[in-house]
């Protein structure tokens, strides 16, 4: 018992983890590249009436422990895959949704596939395979966009952040979302952000989505720059049991801008499994 209590305690500090709310089954939410789990605040607290509620940070996030970071193991998504099975069974978490925002939805279609008994369904939002434009594919952006980003990163870290926050956040909103979600580029260790962005814009799990053992539900909005309408398709296409739903929102993060609707589409893609 002592073992066990001293690996949860290890892994709650290790991603900072929350945990609240009652019920057998468990919502747990992952954020994307350049923010952490506070991301959610305003979508997560929704389900803590019935549901058991984690949210937590990837390492080299937020408050996470940085101690345990290392830029050659966190070299693939492969990585963050483990690090997902392993916080599901150092706290025992059974009969789990996990809520995937942007690469964190492809982090969890690496993880079911090593490990369909943790999950009942995958919930993503604006996930892609591959970001980058290919003769058959179309992912969004060209290889030298991507380059000159991952360039502007590493040479002017505050400008990178003022250019994208307002790109991915949508031009439709406010100028307080893209100045929150420029904070929270911000927050981050440039040095570690340059190489989780090197590995998510540069990701390729196109050839394994065909064998993720468990249904997926993708919300997806429109005018979403980062994640375009092909991508969706794509997935829809190559993924043996997949949804996809658009919400009413538009740009790369509505669990920011429009909360509502992404609490409405989590609790559609529940009620479609049967297990609520």
């Amino acid at each position: 018992m002592v073992a066990l209590a001293n690996s949860e305690q290890s892994i709650i500090t290790k991603h900072n983890i929350s945990q609240y709310g009652d019920g057998d089954i468990t919502l747990l939410f992952g954020h994307g590249f350049g923010c952490d789990k506070s991301v959610w605040d305003k979508v997560a607290p929704a389900f803590s009436d019935g549901y058991s509620v984690v949210v937590f940070d990837y390492v080299g996030c937020g408050r996470s422990d940085l101690r345990l970071y290392n830029h050659q193991h966190y070299s693939s998504l492969e990585a963050y895959a483990d690090d997902l099975i392993l916080l599901c069974d150092s706290l025992a978490l059974q009969k789990v949704y996990f809520v995937g925002h942007s690469v964190s939805g492809a982090i969890g279609m690496l993880a079911s596939i090593k490990r369909p008994d943790l999950f009942i369904q995958l919930i993503t939002i604006g996930p892609s395979p591959h970001y980058i434009n290919e003769p058959d594919y179309f992912g969004g952006f060209d290889k030298d966009d991507v380059m000159s980003l991952l360039d502007m990163m590493s040479l002017n870290y505050f400008e990178w952040a003022n250019y994208l926050a307002p790109i991915a956040i949508g031009q439709k909103h406010d100028d307080k979302y893209s100045d929150n979600l420029k904070l929270s580029f911000l927050r981050s260790d440039p040095v570690i952000s340059q190489t989780f962005a090197k590995v998510t814009f540069l990701c390729d799990i196109r050839d394994q989505i065909g064998d993720i053992p468990i249904p997926v539900c993708i919300l997806y909005c429109v005018e979403d720059v980062i994640v375009p309408i092909e991508v969706i398709n794509y997935l829809a296409q190559h993924i043996p049991v997949c949804q996809t739903t658009k919400i009413d929102g538009s740009g790369h993060y509505p669990q920011i801008t429009s909360p509502n609707a992404v609490i409405q589409g989590i609790e559609n893609c529940i009620k479609a499994t049967g297990e609520n």
